[in-house]
């Protein structure tokens, strides 16, 4: 698979670097776990989900349906900016945990990342979007991506229990940015997210077409992780995947593309525990929570198993963290077999193979 979404970007990495790297290629910053919106598949906010193990911890967890009112400090995210720049990474992808831009200061923050010389990403519901943000910011990151999940108003409303005015908004600032894209002739790729759920599933094809409609270059289907694994699809896989291949047919081209992820991720709920040792994921990208502690992926963000020993990044600068002997020894001896479930088994299959010291067959390629 080539593109943007290419599972074999690891590899890439592995084989001209020489080995796994000692410093990520990218590291996920959550600026805020706070969120604007309130979405009912939200791994961070699903009781019993691996990634909520820890997430409203705390004394400002109450604040609304398990959304704590926990943000990074702006001089801290500045300097912690500097540290991921300073320690070699190459990119840095604003995500959640909350909604990026509920920071007050995001935008700063955004232009200083730019400013060190990292390419930076974001993935938003896109409800906070100011003038200067699409128009001067976003189009110098490398991708966009805006959370839609729905093909009518209703729909979004209702799984992302939020206010009637978020979608037209949303799709306007969708719109806002494509033209921005394309004025500037833009390298920035846009794209629209799009997580499948048994509450929207009936919405797919219409949910391609309005993202096409925003002028977005593409749209990314995944599928909902939850604690009932795959069995919410067990009766519509099928109906699922045929509406996604009659999105492709009527309206991939004129420079939209459909990423279609979703079968990938059932099979990833389907397989359970990795059947392999090591966790290369965790190697090429890390995520630093709203928290400040950093995990090995967003799976066991806010989770014991994902917390990285040393990794507490209050008072201890991340390039520093990263090269101690601390983190390393706590690499080595992590066996991704205890994982229940794994998003990155395709790409960590990949690099085990690589890895391997005798690979059957190695004689016939």
């Amino acid at each position: 698979m080539a593109g943007e979404y290419s599972p074999l970007k690891m590899a890439w990495h592995y084989i001209r670097d020489g080995g796994l790297p000692a410093v990520p290629k990218q590291v996920q910053v959550i600026l805020s776990d706070t969120c604007s919106q309130d979405c009912v598949f939200c791994a961070y906010r699903m009781s019993g989900y691996t990634s909520a193990q820890h997430f409203a911890d705390g004394p400002l967890s109450g604040y609304g349906h398990n959304n704590p009112k926990r943000q990074m400090a702006t001089d801290r995210a500045l300097r912690l900016v500097d540290e991921i720049a300073r320690a070699g990474c190459l990119a840095i992808q604003f995500t959640g945990g909350g909604e990026p831009t509920v920071q007050k200061d995001h935008e700063t923050i955004f232009q200083h990342a730019l400013d060190a010389g990292l390419k930076c990403s974001l993935v938003s519901n896109g409800v906070k979007w100011s003038d200067r943000l699409r128009s001067e910011i976003l189009p110098l990151f490398s991708w966009v991506r805006m959370s839609i999940d729905a093909g009518t108003s209703d729909t979004y409303m209702k799984i992302r229990r939020c206010p009637p005015g978020h979608w037209d908004l949303v799709l306007s600032n969708a719109a806002s940015l494509a033209s921005w894209i394309r004025s500037t002739k833009s390298s920035c790729i846009f794209g629209i997210g799009w997580v499948v759920t048994p509450g929207n599933f009936t919405e797919l094809i219409e949910g391609v077409r309005i993202a096409k409609s925003t002028g977005a270059h593409n749209v990314r289907l995944s599928a909902m992780f939850s604690t009932d694994e795959d069995r919410p699809f067990r009766d519509i896989y099928d109906g699922i995947k045929a509406d996604i291949d009659e999105a492709r047919r009527r309206y991939e081209g004129d420079g939209f593309t459909i990423n279609d992820l979703f079968g990938d991720r059932i099979e990833d709920l389907r397989q359970g525990a990795p059947d392999y040792k090591t966790c290369s994921y965790q190697h090429y990208t890390t995520y630093i929570g709203g928290d400040l502690k950093p995990y090995r992926c967003c799976v066991f963000a806010y989770n014991d198993r994902g917390m990285i020993a040393g990794g507490d990044l209050t008072d201890r600068a991340f390039d520093e963290f990263w090269a101690s002997d601390e983190r390393k020894a706590d690499f080595e001896k992590f066996d991704a077999r205890g994982c229940g479930h794994c998003q990155f088994n395709v790409k960590n299959r990949q690099m085990a193979y690589l890895l391997s010291d005798n690979p059957t067959h190695k004689e016939f390629p």
